[in-house]
């Protein structure tokens, strides 16, 4: 159950005209990855204002505002003074027992630039220590403003305090590079329901479990949370009478610069009680490598104290997943039900905070309804599915004005962030309120907006005949309404992981895996041609459920949430959301051309289309990689069918694109001739350079030379009859064997000729309902005349054991179906079917039962098409069993692998070369995605030479 609906006949006024004000002042958090200078100019506007606001809710934002502000300077200067080029926790993590030499390495790479921070940087070290200073100061300001001490004159003197230092140290002369360095945002603040209270909680709580406060402790947070959580924990402590609390922040998973250890070694040797704090933790490796790092100073594990809130989505077990290297350290988790917002949420407190939205009503109060208590339930049940699922919880609202009859409405009151760090959630549901939900309110970081009619029986969905137009509006909407003034990710490669890094990522595949790695440079330049002229606040999330059509038209729900931070991709290009459509809502190649056209008119964004190919492959990629992580820990059934089905979506959407963007130049063929090219495609037309199957400018110049001799170019593939059919229509090829010789494609004729008999086609249909009830099996539903089955493991299928399958079909007595096994997946085919029968039968369908005709596979499965055909060739990357055939003279192998040598076959057939046109024309090194694709593919066929000499030159592709 999502969060829906508006109602077009609310009285307008009647909601929440002091939030409107307030909020006015904050449209520029739209971009929350703020530069050090841009939060300099936050914090002096924040101080500056504060006096001016009303006492209340607007002054407590203000000092939430304060503190994230001076934590995220203290952050994002810490990092600056910790960053080292050489990160090889990458290494340390996949092999950990090489986790020491590792560490000793990365500290040899990183000696130099150590040493010139170390001396360069010491103007800057000097001016954060005195910025410390600001941390506490808001800190204790933020713990008094919660024990009800705001305006008393301690406060009053740390706020003068405050503004004086902050005067002083915001007007210092820093270098550009460090005013340019970003901060990294605080998940647990902004993608998360933390606050500053549940923190406040956790040091209540190791307050209480500590004999006295005598003898101190050491605060030690691992960044980015950690910048603001220990010196909060360090405030409460000392206003609770403690002596000698110290804090201080360090990221154990990339290494400590000099200053770091310099401090951790103070902390350890001290004899105070350490304390660990972070925000959610996912696998608890953090923490780890801290109490790593405290074993090597010798720090006894009975001094060590871990605390952190608890996310339902945490995996079952200990926080500290080694208890032999973690007996003695005390932990303290704050369970989901104790955070703050889930207490504001009771009905009991959030009946305060909806009076507070609805002014404009003498009367409001929340009643109870079963289909209300049903809708909660499953929201709850729901929590644990992600770290980014948030807290959310729907009201029945009895809403009365004088004179006027009642009025129930349905309010959705939903966490969107702490602080500033939630205002775009208003702000962008404001500006967007002829498209989402009316919001009624934001009041500490929960977002109140409106869902009318009965909650049981809303319909998700956007009608066929009108998708393209309310999607392509919606979007081009977004860029007028909340445009960015930057894309604050391309230029800051170390800001964080993101959209821009996976793209890369994804590119480098041409070069391979470990060549790759050194292009990142060259190709992270490249793509900075690619970058919108239109950045906006993008939606993120286009699921057709995401949808609901209303009287007053479609309304977009979970419109505010997958943009910055946490699991999004940072990323600004509209180009995002469109490729998201596409792919959510299945659209047709005419759809997709129309939502483009659309949204180009309505946006004024015209080069939209030399983009939106980068991101549909990147799109593809996310929802590959998001599958097979959700496949690896579904429970069987439903859930995994669900994820599995949704993987071979994205897998089949990126092959499709990928396919069309770089066949843009190829001749067409609409009829068959009598010459026929029988032609695998996996390993021999296709790669899987970029982790889905593509071809590459060999494999296109070698369909373009066959065709230009009037070849038919015939697919004889293991794939689906759904791939052979896009194939054919993207490649415009006549035709293909589909699913080891089940089908052939006519794409010529318009026709799908069945190779199988009814009896064996009727047990397929049986077998396919069946084997799905074996342990973990899932099916690839693409193929309707054969049945592709497997497992999942981990990242990867296996295919089922032949003993195995088998024995399944023995059982259940299919005695017209055979297996194919591959360590991948596993066939089951009619006996009798293959290839090599396939091949013979199209050439009867064709009328060419004796004309010569040549093929070329590389595996065992293609062996008896290859000894039927009259001119057999296969690349030199194919199997034993085929070489074996050559042995024999059966067959040709090429000198070249994959698709260089198709190419050869295809030069080898019509006469050793002496047709023209070998080669497609060279791609535009200025042009749109599609050129950029084709020049990585070009690349990834390089030899090896080649590609090694290449890394010499880190800035060409």
């Amino acid at each position: 159950m999502r969060e829906t609906l508006i109602d077009a006949s609310r009285p307008a006024g009647r909601t929440d005209p002091a939030g409107r004000e307030f909020y006015a002042h904050y449209e520029w958090c739209l971009n929350p990855v703020l530069s050090l200078s841009d939060l300099f100019l936050r914090l002096r506007e924040e101080l500056d204002r504060r006096d001016d606001l009303p006492a209340g809710w607007q002054r407590d934002e203000s000092g939430i505002n304060l503190y994230l502000f001076v934590c995220a300077i203290a952050c994002t200067v810490d990092d600056y003074l910790a960053w080292r080029p050489w990160n090889l926790a990458a290494i340390a993590a996949r092999v950990p027992r090489a986790r020491s030499l590792a560490g000793l390495a990365q500290s040899l790479l990183n000696l130099p630039w150590s040493a010139r921070s170390l001396i360069g940087d010491r103007a800057i070290a000097r001016w954060r220590q005195r910025w410390g200073r600001c941390v506490d100061l808001v800190c204790d300001i933020l713990v008094g403003q919660e024990g009800g001490q705001a305006e008393t004159a301690p406060a009053a003197r740390r706020w003068g305090e405050l503004r004086t230092m902050v005067r002083a140290l915001t007007g210092a002369r820093l270098p550009d590079r460090v005013l340019r360095q970003r901060m990294r945002l605080p998940e647990g603040f902004r993608c998360q329901d933390l606050t500053h209270h549940d923190v406040i909680s956790l040091a209540r709580r190791f307050a209480a479990g500590r004999p006295g406060p005598g003898q101190g402790a050491a605060i030690i947070g691992p960044r980015t949370a950690g910048a603001y959580l220990a010196p909060l924990v360090k405030a409460y402590l000392s206003a609770q009478g403690w002596r000698g609390v110290s804090w201080m922040t360090i990221r154990p998973k990339t290494g400590l610069s000099w200053r770091e250890w310099r401090d951790l070694r103070r902390a350890a040797r001290g004899g105070a009680p350490l304390l660990l704090v972070d925000d959610y933790p996912s696998t608890g490796t953090t923490f780890g490598l801290m109490l790593d790092l405290l074993r090597r100073l010798g720090v006894p594990l009975e001094r060590i104290t871990v605390a952190a809130p608890r996310h339902p989505a945490e995996p079952a077990g200990p926080l500290l997943k080694d208890p032999g290297a973690s007996q003695g350290v005390a932990v303290i988790r704050l369970e989901p039900g104790e955070l703050y917002k889930a207490r504001r949420l009771d009905p009991a407190a959030a009946g305060s905070l909806i009076r507070e939205c609805y002014p404009g009503w003498d009367d409001v109060q929340i009643q109870e309804r079963a289909a209300v208590d049903a809708v909660n339930a499953r929201l709850w049940a729901r929590y644990p599915d992600g770290f980014q699922v948030r807290l959310k919880r729907l009201f029945s609202v009895r809403l009365t004005a004088a004179g006027g009859h009642p009025v129930e409405r349905y309010v959705f009151v939903k966490s969107v962030g702490w602080g500033w760090l939630g205002y775009h959630a208003y702000i962008i549901g404001t500006r967007m309120s002829d498209c989402v939900p009316d919001v009624g309110g934001l009041r500490d970081g929960l977002l109140l907006t409106e869902w009318v009619g009965d909650p049981g029986r809303t319909r998700a969905g956007l009608p066929g005949s009108d998708r393209v137009r309310v999607l392509a509006s919606y979007i081009a909407k977004r860029v007028r309404r909340l445009r960015l003034g930057e894309d604050p990710c391309v230029d800051s490669p170390g800001y964080r992981w993101n959209g821009w890094d996976e793209m890369v990522v994804l590119l480098r595949g041409a070069y391979g895996r470990r060549i790759g790695r050194l292009k990142h440079r060259a190709l992270r330049e490249r793509l900075g041609r690619y970058v919108t002229p239109v950045p906006a606040v993008v939606d993120g999330r286009m699921r057709p459920e995401e949808w609901i059509e209303t009287p007053a038209g479609a309304r977009k729900v979970d419109f505010e949430q997958h943009n910055f931070g946490g699991a999004e991709k940072d990323i600004v290009d509209p180009a995002w959301d469109l490729a998201s459509a596409i792919f959510e809502f299945g659209l047709s190649a005419q759809e997709e051309r129309d939502l483009l056209h659309t949204y180009a008119r309505e946006s004024g964004d015209h080069t939209v289309f030399d983009r939106i190919l980068l991101y549909q492959l990147l799109c593809g990629a996310h929802h590959m990689r998001d599958a097979r992580a959700r496949l690896a820990r579904a429970r069987a059934g439903p859930e995994r069918e669900h994820w599995n089905r949704r993987y071979l979506r994205a897998r089949n959407f990126s092959v499709y694109r990928m396919s069309r963007g770089l066949c843009e130049s190829l001749r067409r063929q609409t009829r068959w001739s009598r010459r026929l090219f029988f032609l695998d495609l996996d390993g021999v037309f296709d790669c899987e350079r970029f982790g889905f199957p593509h071809t590459t400018p060999s494999g296109l110049a070698a369909l373009d030379l066959l065709r230009a001799h009037d070849v038919s170019v015939v697919l004889m593939t293991g794939r689906s009859v759904e791939h052979v059919r896009d194939y054919c229509a993207v490649y415009g090829l006549p035709g293909g064997i589909a699913e080891y010789g089940s089908v052939f494609v006519d794409a010529a004729g318009g026709t799908e000729r069945p190779l199988i008999d009814p009896e064996a086609a009727e047990q397929l249909a049986r077998c396919r309902d069946a084997i799905t009830g074996m342990p973990e099996v899932c099916v690839d539903e693409g193929y309707r005349y054969s049945v592709r089955a497997y497992r999942w493991r981990g990242a990867d299928t296996a295919g089922l054991g032949v003993d195995e399958a088998r024995a399944f079909l023995g059982r259940c007595g299919y005695d017209r179906l055979t297996v194919i096994a591959r360590a991948e997946d596993t066939y089951i085919v009619q006996k009798g079917i293959s290839k090599g029968s396939a091949l013979r039968a199209v050439k009867e369908y064709l009328g060419c039962p004796h004309e010569p005709a040549a093929a070329m596979g590389d595996s065992e499965q293609d062996r008896d098409a290859l000894e039927l055909a009259e001119w057999s060739y296969a690349p030199a990357n194919c199997a034993p069993a085929v070489r074996e055939l050559a042995g024999r003279g059966r067959c040709r192998v090429m000198r070249r692998p994959w698709q260089q040598g198709l190419l050869a076959a295809a030069r080898d057939m019509l006469a050793r070369g002496a047709a023209p046109n070998g080669s497609p024309p060279a791609p535009r090194p200025d042009g749109d995605a599609d050129d950029l694709l084709r020049v990585l593919s070009r690349v990834s066929e390089r030899p090896p030479l080649r590609q090694l000499l290449a890394v010499l030159d880190r800035r060409r592709l």
